[in-house]
């Protein structure tokens, strides 16, 4: 793209594509989604919001590290291997912590918790991104062309794409953390039981993909150097 025609790219612009392609990439099921739902019916609607609090902490980082180059190492295909095999092994040991929930827990109502709850659910916002390696493979490749493209028009078109894109993110979850939160009270213990098992199961294979892509991307890396020193 050619700067005479970023130039005349408006703000409005900007903020669309930013909240389409945030969207787009919002509504698919990953790991973010199944803490979403989990803590929802465990916590109500305020578990939407706080989880959105540290994805938005960390999506604000990836912005900042993909102007000075850092986060781009994520292209090389051994960190790649690398962020999937701890990411894979985070959410095996989630979908493992998932799967002892029982479905009689009640909503969580103790003030005296509030402070660690929230922080507990705001570092777990973060951690399910950090955890993802296609979360990293996005911002390295999709995120730098995206940032780039709306910084020819300054920081302020920086601001409006990352304004846009967390924005498509918070309005999704918390919309389905206000709506899992307000249907929990018509929720059998079963039906809670078979939420927390489908979800618990979930991270588990979600983890065990990641962690033989890991492998596997490892492996053809230690290949490609035995060939070379051939």
């Amino acid at each position: 793209m050619n700067l005479s025609l970023a130039t005349r790219l408006t703000f409005p612009v900007i903020f669309g594509v930013a909240l389409a392609t945030g969207f787009s990439g919002a509504v698919v099921p990953g790991s973010l989604l199944a803490v979403v739902i989990i803590n929802s019916v465990r916590f109500g609607w305020v578990a939407g919001p706080l989880l959105m609090i540290g994805h938005g902490a960390l999506e604000f980082i990836a912005v900042i590290l993909l102007s000075t180059g850092l986060i781009r190492f994520a292209r090389s295909p051994t960190a790649r291997g690398i962020i999937g095999l701890i990411g894979g092994l985070v959410l095996v040991y989630l979908g493992y912590l998932t799967l002892q929930i029982p479905g009689t827990a009640r909503l969580w109502r103790a003030p005296g918790r509030a402070a660690s709850n929230w922080s507990h659910l705001a570092l777990l916002g973060g951690l399910m991104s950090v955890a993802n390696p296609y979360w990293w493979l996005w911002w390295a490749t999709i995120g730098v062309a995206h940032v780039g493209w709306a910084t020819q028009r300054g920081r302020t078109g920086g601001v409006t794409y990352f304004v846009g894109h967390i924005l498509s993110d918070v309005s999704w979850y918390c919309a389905v953390s206000l709506a899992l939160a307000a249907g929990r009270s018509f929720l059998s213990s079963a039906v809670l039981k078979g939420i927390y098992l489908g979800c618990g199961v979930f991270l588990l294979a979600l983890g065990v993909i990641f962690i033989v892509a890991g492998a596997q991307t490892l492996r053809h890396c230690e290949t490609k150097r035995e060939e070379r020193r051939v």
